[in-house]
């Protein structure tokens, strides 16, 4: 029989990475969601979702009760949705350039009045990564269906936006863009780096991006880069978009490239507060 004095007591260390990598699982899955409807659709079901991000529903049903608590998610109809504080953030959230000028403070009156002139979907964006970021969208009732939403993305290489963006970006960011892929959204989606640069040349020329169907079957849009007039370099740009049979190259071409050129000179002249 062992002594008292001979007993040697076992120490348990309990190992927090487990934990620590439980979270961090769990982040990424919730952080998943959120990029789930960056897509065209706004609201979407527990099905949907898994396959998205590509967990089982049980997982997704758990981290949506959690996200509904903290206020992120909403519920409609059986189907989810974001709330309006995901929204709240993210117009905090912006490049310093953008931040900093208060491009989409000074961009509404241009749009807004592009819009009452044209009664056309009007866009604002910037580049993320290699995507386009919508910052703001005017459009009516009465107007042609865009499938586009503030806050969602779409690829650089098939947008009127993300060409004119990009015809005036530096090489290492237009580089990462030819790196593709090249994701097929429409049959007339351009589907080689050569054949981009021929549109972004294109664009250097006339001052004037274009999008014929390449994200929307039936869908035009034409766009203007916004350019910082120190670098001269894209920080975003400005679009109108309606269906293609509205001939908007030569109706409102002239008018999209002014205002973008007037906010060129407006917005990012010197930085301004943000409201």
């Amino acid at each position: 029989m062992m002594s008292k004095s001979e007993f040697t007591p076992m120490v348990v260390v309990e190992d927090a990475t487990s934990d620590v990598d439980r979270g961090s699982s769990s982040a990424a899955k919730a952080l998943a969601i959120l990029d789930a409807f960056s897509g065209p659709r706004a609201i979407l079901g527990v099905t949907e979702l898994a396959r998205a991000i590509g967990v089982p529903k049980s997982t997704v049903h758990r981290l949506l009760a959690v996200m509904i608590r903290s206020g992120y998610i909403c519920k409609v109809e059986g189907r989810y949705s974001l709330t309006e504080r995901v929204f709240e953030l993210g117009n905090r959230v912006g490049s310093g350039a953008l931040r900093a000028s208060g491009l989409r403070h000074h961009a509404m009156p241009f749009m807004s009045g592009l819009y009452a002139s044209t009664r056309e979907t009007v866009h604002l964006a910037t580049l993320a990564g290699t995507e386009v970021l919508y910052l703001e969208k005017v459009f009516g009732h009465g107007g042609a269906r865009c499938t586009t939403a503030v806050g969602s993305r779409r690829p650089a290489y098939a947008t009127a936006l993300g060409k004119a963006i990009l015809a005036y970006s530096s090489d290492a960011v237009v580089e990462r863009t030819l790196r593709g892929p090249f994701r097929q959204l429409t049959g007339r989606t351009v589907r080689a780096p050569a054949a981009l640069l021929r549109k972004l040349a294109e664009v250097r020329t006339s001052g004037l991006a274009t999008d014929h169907g390449e994200v929307q079957a039936g869908m035009c849009c034409v766009a203007a880069p916004i350019r910082d007039p120190r670098t001269r370099r894209a920080v975003a740009a400005v679009s109108i978009c309606s269906l293609a049979t509205r001939n908007l190259e030569s109706k409102y071409g002239h008018a999209v490239v002014d205002i973008a050129r007037d906010l060129s000179r407006v917005a990012l002249a010197g930085p301004v507060p943000l409201d």
